[in-house]
């Protein structure tokens, strides 16, 4: 959550340019997880996504939170990306992601991408 806290307290991200968004799950008044979706500041290809900064509390894990807030990230790029990348270096997050149906990369800055359908998007 450091990072997250950090690029909005500075400004550096919002969440707030075109086809982003940043989601957070409630359990009543509190908030137990956030995801968010970037333009993918690694890659110069038009219209790519990056799925950034998904953090569920370790007390709301395995309760199918994560998958859920990623659902509805991806659901949100169909309308502004090509394709979505996110980047793990855990097995933990390798299976999660392959579970969901990324595919892996051997893009240095992306451990699994997700083409978006074309029908989807707007741009």
């Amino acid at each position: 959550m450091g990072k997250l806290t950090s690029g909005w307290e500075a400004g550096t991200n919002r969440f707030d340019r075109p086809g982003e968004v940043l989601l957070g799950a409630f359990r009543g008044d509190m908030l137990v997880a956030v995801g968010g979706l970037n333009v993918d500041p690694y890659t110069t290809k038009e219209n790519t996504g990056r799925l950034r900064h998904l953090y569920v509390l370790k007390s709301a894990r395995r309760e199918g939170i994560a998958s859920m807030l990623v659902r509805y990230l991806l659901d949100a790029a169909q309308s502004s990306f090509a394709c979505v990348r996110v980047f793990t270096d855990t097995q933990e997050g390798t299976m999660f992601y392959d579970d969901l149906g990324f595919s892996r990369s051997a893009s240095p800055t992306a451990s699994h991408i997700m083409p978006m359908p074309k029908s989807a998007r707007r741009r």
